[in-house]
């Protein structure tokens, strides 16, 4: 076949404010003299709040700061286009636009003397916190432009990112997604010429940055960023797009004339002679020339706003020393989660009594962390069972025999079924049912709320923090735990921390499902079990069934917390025997089950090694207490520590490796608060410190009931 093209792109540039100030009357917008001096007034801000902040991190009272000198008129003129109900998803140099939207310059001071204060967005306006991880927070904008889209509202998300930020995949993830979704997002580029010290031309060989929408199917438009008009103006039009669901990336093309933050020194990368060609186009020059050529502004009226802005950064920076002064450390404790777990809760109050000298006080004979000193978990029976697991024959004779694959299943029709803001996602979940068929029949069942996603596991976090924002419910399937990891940055850093960067003001109630776990011989990638690493972030709460009754009680607990949850499901009991899992079976995050009671050894298991350690005492004379902790992170620790100080034994068995594995955690609790109680040295069965082996060698790699009894046999005879 002949060649043939099949595609053709161009992209426009605007400039309609020249350097002199003159003005292309047939592209001037149409606005009133109040408001462009508004407009003056708060890039005179902003430039006097970077020197202020400037000055004073230099005399070691402020820490490390990000100035936007040079870039004001891209965000003020893009701020400008902006409605009140509109969402604006910052990086970390946004403060000109902070300050456009009623943002405070207190705020910017705290926030650079390292106060979370800074972070909490005001009152009533539609603004995330700033994002230090570059690049990251496109994401957060196209699900909050989803989930506009969804509601058929007016607004829109737009989100700052700079030239370097172009480079990380996340970025060309949210344009994608968002054009797939049709989201009423606009991306917002400030191409500012370095990524810290790389120039552009060492960034990438495209033409322009705004021709990389273009891939993604979004519209690209390039501007003069230094030209407020002109900004201003290409945004409005990007947002009347962006409403009826076509996305824009929009690069305005400006220069950072001061440092990356003031922990750099430009000159080591940057001429004199290349500074000195941009100092003619500087922003705040340009847009005074244009006003003083149209009356609307003169040297008194200059003066008259240079003196209102030095009074009123005093008293900001005034009032910000005041925040510092009264700063609590305590406060660390009070937003990490919707309400404190009980371990955080004992860990504040020992910060509290000894002023944060050490973790925690010595009691008596025992040494606690303040993460163990009593109950992880609110009321439950004496052996450690939540009332979701007081069930009468009864109930279980009426209810239906699921398998747990059947279980998830029908958990997420009938929560989709009672809120509307539930929504589910992911790859395959739709059309496909998922892999594992969890999601099989949904997307009929409940169209428009249940969609299928391209193949960005960080683009499917990222969405759901931003849908979260906007008061969705996400519940996103990652097809294998082992590819959680190409999300780990969103979970990590936005997902988890979300609620304490805001001060509580923004949550991401999220659900993120993953088959996760040994015994189904898949390839590799498709087995891990590295959920200790997920238990080590504050914020975020890890839950793993072993039965279809808990995974049917976890998961509708995990789809109505506050907080977000990692849902890890045992692949190895997806199709298990079926039981009865009764209608709205809710087991609370966070209590673990004893599954046995016992007196002479206790062993700590979840998911997949439960039905393990069942096997492997089925035929031992001793009596063995077995715990299922089913929640890792919030970790019920009453329950084992109840049970170690009866049994005087442990064994905690887990498949993953063995080093850094969750077992050491327990371990150590025990040995903070049971140690006097045991007669035995604890004993761990894991996997062993190697990758997962492919299938032919997963048998020998996963503890089984021989080597779980062994270790068992050991402790008892100790």
């Amino acid at each position: 076949m002949p060649r043939s093209e099949v595609a053709t792109f161009s992209v426009d540039r605007v400039e309609i404010l020249d350097e002199d100030g003159r003005v292309d009357e047939s592209l001037e917008p149409d606005l009133d003299d109040e408001r462009l001096l508004e407009w003056y007034r708060t890039m005179k801000r902003s430039r006097r709040l970077d020197r202020r902040i400037i000055a004073l991190q230099r005399r070691g009272e402020l820490g490390t700061f990000a100035p936007a000198t040079g870039q004001e008129a891209a965000q003020v003129g893009s701020t400008a286009a902006l409605e009140e109900t509109d969402w604006t998803v910052p990086a970390f140099r946004e403060h000109p636009s902070a300050l456009a939207r009623g943002g405070s310059a207190q705020a910017i001071i705290e926030y650079a003397m390292g106060l979370e204060e800074g972070g909490e967005p005001p009152d009533d306006v539609p603004i995330m916190p700033p994002s230090i991880a570059v690049g990251t927070q496109p994401l957060h904008a196209a699900g909050i432009g989803w989930a506009e889209a969804m509601n058929d509202t007016d607004s829109v998300a737009l989100t700052y990112f700079g030239d370097g930020a172009t480079s990380e995949g996340e970025v060309y993830e949210a344009m994608n997604l968002a054009g797939v979704y049709e989201a009423q997002t606009v991306f917002f580029c400030q191409n500012n010429q370095y990524a810290i010290s790389t120039p552009l031309s060492k960034q990438t060989r495209a033409a322009t940055l705004a021709q990389k929408a273009i891939a993604a199917g979004i519209e690209p438009i390039q501007v003069d960023g230094n030209d407020i008009l002109g900004v201003y103006a290409v945004t409005k039009e990007a947002r009347e797009r962006a409403r009826r669901g076509v996305p824009t990336l929009i690069e305005a093309t400006t220069y950072r004339r001061e440092m990356h933050t003031t922990a750099d020194d430009p000159s080591v990368y940057r001429t004199t002679e290349e500074e000195e060609e941009w100092e003619p186009l500087d922003p705040i020059l340009r847009f005074e020339r244009y006003l003083r050529e149209h009356g609307v502004l003169d040297d008194e009226t200059i003066d008259s706003i240079e003196a209102e802005i030095e009074t009123d950064l005093e008293a900001a920076l005034e009032a910000a020393r005041e925040t510092e002064a009264n700063a609590d450390p305590v406060d660390m404790f009070d937003t990490a989660y919707a309400e404190r777990p009980p371990y955080l809760e004992r860990q504040r109050e020992a910060f509290v009594a000894d002023e944060g000298d050490t973790v925690a006080p010595a009691t008596g004979s025992q040494r606690s962390d303040g993460g163990s000193s009593a109950a992880d978990v609110g009321s439950g029976d004496a052996d450690g069972s939540s009332s979701a697991d007081d069930l009468t024959d009864a109930d279980l004779e009426n209810a239906e025999r699921l398998n747990m694959v059947e279980a998830i299943r029908e958990t997420l029709h009938a929560e989709l079924e009672r809120d509307d803001d539930v929504l589910v996602y992911g790859q395959d979940v739709g059309v496909d049912g998922g892999v594992f068929r969890a999601t099989q029949g949904l997307i009929d069942a409940f169209p428009g709320r249940v969609h299928d996603a391209p193949v960005a596991e960080a683009g499917i976090v990222g969405l759901g923090v931003g849908l979260s924002a906007a008061g969705y419910r996400p519940v996103a399937e990652i097809q294998f735990a082992g590819f959680t990891f190409q999300a780990f940055d969103q979970i990590h850093q936005h997902l988890s921390r979300m609620r304490s960067r805001s001060r509580g003001e923004i949550t991401c109630p999220m659900v993120v499902r993953a088959p996760y776990g040994l015994g189904v011989s898949a390839l590799e990638h498709h087995s891990e079990s590295y959920e200790a690493g997920y238990a080590h972030i504050p914020g975020l709460t890890v839950a793993i069934p072993s039965t279809a009754r808990d995974a049917a009680g976890l998961l509708r607990s995990a789809v109505r917390s506050p907080d977000p949850v990692l849902f890890l499901e045992p692949m190895a009991l997806y199709r298990a025997a079926r039981r009865p899992v009764p209608e709205e079976t809710v087991v609370p995050l966070g209590e673990a089950r004893v599954v046995d009671s016992g007196t002479d050894a206790t062993v700590v298991a979840w998911g997949a090694m439960v039905p393990e350690v069942e096997d492997a005492v089925a035929d031992l004379a001793a009596d063995i207490e077995l715990i299922d902790l089913r929640t890792i992170s919030p970790m019920d620790t009453e329950t084992v520590l109840e049970s170690v100080r009866k049994t005087g034994r442990c064994v905690v068995v887990h498949e993953a490796p063995r080093t850094g594995g969750f077992a050491g955690e327990i371990a150590a609790r025990i040995a903070d608060e049971a140690v006097w109680y045991l007669e035995a040295p604890i004993e761990r069965v894991t996997g062993y410190d190697v990758p997962v082996p492919l299938p032919a060698r997963e048998d020998a790699y996963r503890p089984g009931p021989a080597r779980i009894g062994a270790a068992i046999e050991r402790v008892l005879a100790a």
